[in-house]
């Protein structure tokens, strides 16, 4: 019962630091706008939450597990940002009270208060639990498959049960999966079963990644795991320009990487992280000594006591609140991450504090070793990508029940040489970086408040902050086609054909600006220069579906349905993912009488277009109007 309590009481001390937090930061100008990934999880939660139940018909770009979860929030609590935010603060306090019940089973009671309190307030935990993003549901998936684990009865049933939690984990944040071969083996030992309940917990795993794969297979037709991003990611992490890709963020910069497989005729998502898989494991076999620097680089960022920013640099937060101010600072070493980590590494040497050989012990000593394997296999996961601050996160955990057992164990453990040893240098070994300067985007804030304000609804404070952006960055793609793209929102063409230009002095061979140019030149009636722009795209990338689309519709207009039709052809060929090539091709097939191909087309422009956008119901329209001439034409049929 006095756990029952103490659980209760971690939960609600957790809760309370993380309203606190939402309360101090809901005057930020981010506050109520999702930003970089946040808008795609947003964007994505908004359909399922309206009836699309499997989120469109593209392979999943991003795991799927987060947007259905904000989906869930949307149909029950709305979607105002505050009501998420709290939601989220009760997840993240959930896994503090996850700790304690497993720091109890591992460590014992007294540790389990200290790493209770660790999570309770850890300030990066706490500002990314009021961020639209995966580390908060993540996390508590885990600790609950952990904890299943460890309370797990030599059964089949419970390890199932656990096998599932790591599953959904693994939808969310697919770096779990690293972990399960060394859980599994563990059930092995475990259980003395002949491997049936390790069995057992890794079907559990597989049932909710099955799930997704399926539904990859069937609405989208492409065998993909989980997700299609996992091959830019992992290029991002592993080729020789390292220190460029790291910084590229979802934007201009981001999409023109992401579209060189496409630009190359490459089609299908699986076969595009192939594309970026093969180009880093080339990079891998190729260059072993470059490799080799990478790697001890990218640890030194893994350990490193600064928070490494990939969305938003959470220091930033400090401004906005005081309680992140004093929970998330560098002075000497950095907090709380250059604290914590020497602290769980001196834990990881202190024996069990009953050193008796019973059940019990023997039992805390078998949680110590899954709790280490997790985070090593975890850790090695990181590394094969690259290490952020929100990406290390799941670590935390883990180093919190090691720091936890340290400061139970004192003031015994200060007595003992290698342990004192052992925090020094890890004192030392996480703080290498305190007097390394943060990494500097400054361009990035003008960017974040652009967007914000742009979203708002404030299109001339966004367009300041825009060119505030582009003076701190000249070369900087992003708000050139931010600005560009607002001018042809508003209609101003001239402006949109000016932006567009100049963003191809920086960058010429940016075949997705060259289509959009096009549509500007189009747009003011210069078709002879909207064409060359298309053209040149397709020379850049003959996989550009969208530039063969237009440039086949531009002819179609023209009435000259024979010479649009070849474009048509090749747009399908490259792209037949996408709506805009079925549509067009749809168009002229019906200009040409090929009635039944026309209907097919439009059809599958139909089923590929978002539902409710412009474009699917103009294509709806033209079938209903071919569907009500079909009728006509049976009821009154011409001359024989």
């Amino acid at each position: 019962m006095r756990g029952s309590r103490r659980s209760g009481l971690v939960f609600a001390l957790a809760f309370a630091v993380r309203l606190l937090y939402l309360w101090q930061i809901r005057s930020s100008p981010y506050f109520d706008v999702p930003l970089i990934d946040g808008p795609n999880y947003f964007r994505m939660a908004a359909a399922i939450a309206g009836g699309s139940l499997t989120a469109g018909h593209q392979v999943f770009w991003q795991p799927p597990l987060y947007p259905y979860f904000l989906a869930l929030l949307f149909v029950t609590i709305g979607t105002r940002m505050a009501g998420i935010y709290a939601a989220q603060a009760a997840l993240g306090s959930l896994s503090c009270m996850l700790i304690y019940l497993i720091g109890r089973r591992v460590f014992g009671e007294r540790p389990a208060c200290g790493a209770a309190l660790v999570m309770a307030f850890y300030g990066p935990l706490i500002h990314f639990d009021a961020q639209p993003l995966i580390p908060v549901l993540h996390i508590v998936l885990v600790l609950a498959g952990l904890l299943m684990l460890l309370r797990a009865a030599p059964v089949p049933r419970d390890y199932l049960a656990a096998g599932v939690l790591w599953g959904l984990a693994g939808t969310a944040t697919p770096n779990i999966l690293l972990a399960v071969p060394p859980a599994a083996a563990w059930v092995w030992g475990r259980s003395g079963r002949s491997g049936r309940c390790a069995a057992v917990f890794a079907l559990g795993v597989t049932l909710p990644i099955a799930a997704v794969t399926a539904r990859n297979v069937l609405v989208a037709r492409e065998a993909v795991l989980i997700s299609s991003n996992g091959g830019i990611n992992f290029y991002i992490g592993n080729n020789p320009d390292y220190d460029r890709t790291i910084r590229l963020r979802p934007g201009g910069e981001f999409e023109h990487l992401a579209q060189e497989p496409e630009n190359r005729g490459i089609v299908g998502a699986a076969a595009r992280s192939r594309y970026f898989t093969g180009r880093a494991l080339d990079f891998l076999r190729e260059s072993p000594a470059q490799t080799l620097r990478l790697y001890v680089r990218k640890t030194g960022d893994l350990i490193a006591g600064r928070e490494i920013p990939r969305n938003q640099d959470q220091y930033g937060y400090r401004r906005e609140s005081t309680l992140l101010a004093l929970l998330l600072w560098r002075f000497g070493v950095s907090f709380p991450f250059g604290v914590v980590a020497p602290l769980a590494l001196a834990g990881a040497f202190l024996p069990p504090r009953d050193a008796e050989a019973d059940s019990a012990s023997r039992a805390r000593r078998g949680g110590r070793s899954l709790l280490l394997m997790y985070a090593a296999a975890y850790a090695i996961s990181v590394l094969l990508f690259f290490p952020t601050d929100r990406y290390r996160l799941p670590l935390v955990p883990v180093a919190a029940l090691f720091a936890g057992h340290f400061m139970a164990s004192l003031p015994d453990s200060v007595r003992r040489p290698r342990v004192v040893a052992t925090l020094a240098l890890g004192l030392v070994l996480f703080n290498l970086d305190a007097r390394q300067p943060s990494e500097s985007y400054p361009e990035e804030a003008a960017l974040n408040r652009a967007y914000a304000l742009r979203t708002r609804g404030h299109a001339e404070e966004a367009r300041a902050a825009y060119l505030e952006a582009m003076a701190m960055n000249p070369r900087r793609i992003d708000p050139y086609n931010a600005l560009a793209t607002m001018a042809a929102e508003r209609g101003d063409w001239e402006e949109a054909a000016r932006r567009y230009e100049a963003l191809l002095q920086i960058d010429p061979d940016f075949a997705d600006v060259r289509r959009s140019l096009g549509e500007a030149y189009e747009a003011l009636g210069r078709v002879a220069d909207a064409r060359r722009e298309w053209q040149f795209a397709i020379r850049l990338a003959p996989g550009q579906g969208l530039a063969l689309a237009d440039l086949c519709l531009s002819i179609y207009g023209e009435g000259d349905f024979a010479a649009a039709e070849p474009f048509c052809e090749r747009g399908l060929r490259a792209r037949p993912d996408l709506p805009e090539p079925h549509f067009a091709m749809g168009l002229v097939a019906r200009a040409l009488r090929q009635r039944e191909r026309a209907r097919a087309e439009l059809r599958e422009a139909v089923r590929l277009f978002p539902a409710g956008s412009p474009g699917g119901e103009r294509a709806g329209a033209i079938l209903e109007k071919m569907r009500r001439r079909d009728e006509r034409d049976k009821v009154a049929p011409g001359p024989s």
